[in-house]
């Protein structure tokens, strides 16, 4: 099998040079965030709502979606909305701050019998090849949470997220996860 000097030379510079080519094209501030809260209600009408917060580069998409008994009578809810260099700053500002670039879990149940109602929380997030999950699953009665730093943080953050997206959408509001 012959393979001539040129094309051997080409391919060796190619491979060679992909590795540049690719750094080159990712931000050196890397960074996503995907938040999901999901509250739902077990019952005779069990049901439940979920909303997803994503960020990527210099967009937030707000997702909302219901489930289970009457979920027909509300439309998914997907909006967009920008951010500017100041909201990715103070985003990154509070993973890193109110240390969310973490991966931990906390999980309650609830011991009632009959009708309950819970939340999951859970924020992954990557910044500059770092990676954090977090995941937060409680009834909603679980008032001793309140007290938890990674609580209080998460929480934080996703007002964050909330007062970004209430500039320009005040209608659309954060409800606390714990009564």
């Amino acid at each position: 099998m012959k393979v001539s000097l040129f094309k051997l030379a080409l391919f060796t510079s190619l491979v060679a040079a992909c590795p540049v080519i690719a750094r080159a094209t990712l931000p050196q501030n890397e960074f996503s965030l995907n938040v999901t809260v999901i509250t739902s209600e077990h019952s005779r009408d069990s049901n439940s709502v979920t909303t997803n917060l994503r960020v990527s580069g210099d967009t937030l998409v707000y997702e909302e979606t219901y489930h289970g008994a009457n979920a027909n009578r509300h439309q998914p809810l997907k909006k967009e909305y920008k951010l500017t260099n100041d909201d990715r700053d103070r985003l990154i500002g509070v993973l890193k701050d109110k240390a969310l670039l973490t991966t931990r879990t906390i999980s309650k149940s609830s011991e009632q019998r009959g009708l309950s109602r819970d939340f999951e929380l859970s924020i992954a997030s990557k910044l500059a090849g770092k990676e954090g999950v977090i995941s937060i699953n409680a009834p909603r009665t679980e008032i001793k949470l309140k007290t938890d730093p990674l609580y209080q943080a998460s929480v934080f953050l996703v007002g964050e997220l909330y007062r970004i997206i209430n500039r320009t959408d005040p209608d659309i509001t954060f409800s606390d996860l714990i009564d």
